[in-house]
């Protein structure tokens, strides 16, 4: 696939790395998403402090990466404004974030799997994709 700038294709793969990294950690059993989950809801300022950690990842990469002009870059982009509005709930509305995320991770070895498929996507979109600023 063709992108207009290169950006998007290197932040493809570091977000397709997070991607893959959170999946094999969840087969391995080095981590556990209701564990984590559990961890969040026990501790205030761990929440509030990553719902911060993770508002400015997302704010950072909205920042040097809004572009919509075409498929590859708008995956970039919309991570960062998902990222950002987690962080914003993380911050201001935990308990709801942690109701939705505890259904979703029901079954670890589902979510972990999707996980994987997701950042190998995106990996393989980031290493093969080719950058065309004449695409605009």
């Amino acid at each position: 696939m063709t992108t207009a700038i290169p950006l998007t294709l290197h932040l493809l793969v570091l977000i397709g790395l997070y991607e893959l990294a959170a999946g094999l950690a969840g087969f391995s059993g080095s981590i556990n998403w209701r564990a984590i989950i559990d961890e969040f809801d026990r501790s205030p300022a761990l929440t509030f402090i990553t719902g911060f950690m993770v508002f400015v990842l997302g704010g950072v990469l909205i920042i040097v990466h809004s572009i919509w002009t075409d498929p590859l870059a708008v995956i970039v982009s919309a991570i960062g404004w998902i990222a950002a509005a987690e962080g914003l709930l993380l911050m201001a509305k935990p308990r709801a974030l942690f109701a939705f995320s505890r259904r979703l991770v029901g079954n670890q070895m589902l979510i972990s799997t999707l996980a994987t498929i997701f950042g190998l996507i995106l990996i393989v979109l980031g290493l093969t994709g080719h950058a065309d600023p004449t695409a605009l």
